[in-house]
């Protein structure tokens, strides 16, 4: 084999060898790109999720703020107007006895109908925590999927 022949072999055998690691590369970067595009796409799925979880806790916390504020409107209202009964019917007596009955029996009612109410307000309260915390603990499980699934590749 002359040196020609023998140069053009090698030339040849050079540009396969060049041609297939491009063909690698090219076929090895097309494979990085897409997986990059859809770990991109799941990113911003994951933020919109996110983004939704933040709304949905709001509006709940919104609603339960509303549903509380219109129970302690009601609350103070219907306290006021037993004020009043209680002050008018105080007024009627026609001893220091009956002062001081109607007195101590205004008083333990007040008392036991603020106790009735607080434990009522606690108990909407804690309703609307645990609605308002809902999406988002629902996020923070999906933060911990992907963490551990992130781990375990």
């Amino acid at each position: 084999m002359t040196t020609v022949a023998k140069t053009a072999k090698t030339v040849k055998e050079a540009t396969q060898s060049m041609e297939a690691m491009t063909a690698a590369g090219q076929h090895q970067m097309k494979e990085g790109l897409e997986r990059s595009m859809a770990a991109m796409a799941e990113v911003g799925a994951f933020g919109k999720e996110n983004v939704e979880a933040f709304v949905a806790s709001a509006t709940a916390t919104t609603k339960g703020m509303e549903a509380i504020s219109a129970r302690a409107v009601a609350y103070s209202k219907t306290a006021m107007e037993n004020h009043m009964a209680a002050a008018k019917s105080i007024m009627t007596s026609k001893s220091v006895q009956e002062v001081v009955e109607k007195q101590a029996e205004y008083a333990r009612s007040v008392f036991d109908t603020y106790l009735a109410e607080m434990n009522k307000m606690t108990e909407l309260m804690s309703g609307v925590t645990k609605e308002a915390a809902k999406p988002l603990n629902e996020r923070m499980t999906a933060v911990s999927h992907l963490i551990q699934n992130s781990a375990s590749r």
